[in-house]
């Protein structure tokens, strides 16, 4: 069982739904409105977030624009910190597949404190986790723990990448994305143009048979040119 070369569909990928006004955010509880469901280990903040900013004609990213469109992803998690991280999570329709090649391409914001009179303080980073999971498993598949660190206002990319073999014992169970904050030193953490790539890798057999068949083309050429 492989999958079949290419994107793997994820839906509002870059969080344009609901559609937010420029300067605004809009609080997602459930992923009824964009998709994502709410990862919530505990409500131990005294205040969490989730849902969409949209920072057109603010200084909260340096070039004053989301990476892709025009909304980014938001898990803001205030005060308490070091407790219970949470995020945002999407069970997608593709299931996991045999012999294929998972990269998985996040882009990580820090937002920064673009108003020093606002009564949050968004200094600092609370540090992420991009999870690539399956529905029935709470092990993920692999992960970027943490390895970016984006200055104030930049979006750094990170890159998650996993490969089945010729068996797994979570084969055909739904593929599961999961972006997360990780409730250090820091506010918010930003997310957006969520990209997954699935490449079908030759199972061993096959790759040994076209090795043996260039193998065979290469000897041939060298007798040809002998001739």
């Amino acid at each position: 069982m492989n999958a079949k070369a290419g994107m793997v569909t994820i839906d509002n990928p870059s969080f344009e739904e609901p559609v937010t006004n420029p300067g605004d955010f809009t609080t997602v509880l459930s992923g009824t409105q964009n998709h994502w469901a709410v990862y919530n280990t505990g409500n131990t903040n005294s205040s969490r977030q989730f849902g969409a900013w949209n920072p057109t004609g603010t200084d909260t990213f340096v070039d004053g624009e989301a990476p892709d469109g025009v909304n980014v992803g938001v898990v803001f998690l205030l005060n308490t910190t070091n407790l219970a991280e949470a995020g945002l999570l999407q069970t997608l329709g593709d299931t996991l597949q045999l012999n294929t090649t998972y990269t998985l391409t996040v882009e990580v914001g820090n937002f920064a404190d673009d108003n020093p009179s606002d009564s949050f303080n968004f200094a600092g980073f609370p540090g992420y986790r991009i999870d690539l999971m399956t529905a029935n498993n709470p092990t993920p598949l692999a992960s970027d723990n943490n390895t970016l660190t984006p200055a104030e206002g930049i979006f750094e990319t990170s890159i998650v990448s996993f490969t089945t073999g010729s068996s797994h014992s979570d084969v055909g169970e739904a593929l599961v994305i999961r972006l997360v904050n990780l409730n250090g030193t820091g506010i918010e953490v930003n997310f957006d143009d969520v990209r997954l790539d699935a490449t079908p890798v030759p199972e061993p057999s096959t790759a040994a048979l076209l090795f043996g068949v260039v193998g065979l083309i290469c000897a041939g050429l060298r007798r040809n040119r002998t001739s």
